[in-house]
């Protein structure tokens, strides 16, 4: 991928910035075309759950794929968001 932001919750730390951008920057060997850019952003939840929220969405030539996870964990998220993701790449082959 050519850019990947990742914006992070307050208390979130860098290695978390540095999973995102590794797990979703892989995803562009299932697209059917260059992903120019990648945007991600982590939440967390404010009440009893504390739980964390993602978004993500990849920008290719003309077509915007965007998924939303919810999750325990920020990096549970980050997985369940690139699966989203990927299943969702794979599917605009066919």
């Amino acid at each position: 991928m050519d850019y990947i932001q990742v914006t992070l919750a307050d208390k979130m730390s860098e290695q978390t910035r540095e999973y995102a951008s590794a797990r979703i920057g892989e995803l562009d060997r299932y697209a059917p075309a260059p992903v120019d850019f990648a945007w991600i952003g982590l939440t967390t939840a404010s009440g009893p759950t504390k739980s964390v929220m993602a978004h993500a969405r990849l920008d290719l030539k003309w077509v915007e794929v965007q998924a939303y996870a919810e999750a325990g964990t920020s990096t549970e998220v980050i997985d369940l968001l690139r699966e989203r993701l990927r299943r969702q790449l794979v599917m605009m082959h066919n």
